[in-house]
């Protein structure tokens, strides 16, 4: 039998938080595709958010962070040792303002 990894989309289209405090977010954005992968890393240490989860691209820079809607949801999945990916769905520049959309996905 293949060893294989599955995942299945725990959240559907959130809006990456905070990429307008991000500098040069718009030229970061630019490289980015739909499919793209982002690590999902807790900073349980954050004075604004204590389940802030930050979205990180293939480069390791800080994107922005998961949405407080579903933040805790997301920090307790990787407080208890889950494995999560998010997934770039869509993108758009407005304005200053970079939209970024992900999924967010548990992996086997």
């Amino acid at each position: 039998m293949a060893n294989t990894t599955s995942s299945i989309c725990v959240v559907d289209n959130t809006t990456v938080a905070g990429t307008r405090h991000v500098a040069g977010m718009a030229e970061m954005a630019e490289g980015y595709r739909i499919g793209e992968c982002f690590s999902l890393v807790r900073d349980a240490h954050n004075r604004f958010d204590p389940w802030a989860v930050e979205v990180r691209d293939g480069q390791d820079r800080r994107v922005g962070y998961v949405s407080c809607e579903c933040s805790e949801f997301i920090g307790r999945l990787l407080d208890g040792g889950k494995s999560l990916e998010g997934r770039l769905t869509f993108s758009e520049q407005i304005g200053a303002w970079c939209r970024l959309v992900m999924g967010v996905y548990l992996n086997d």
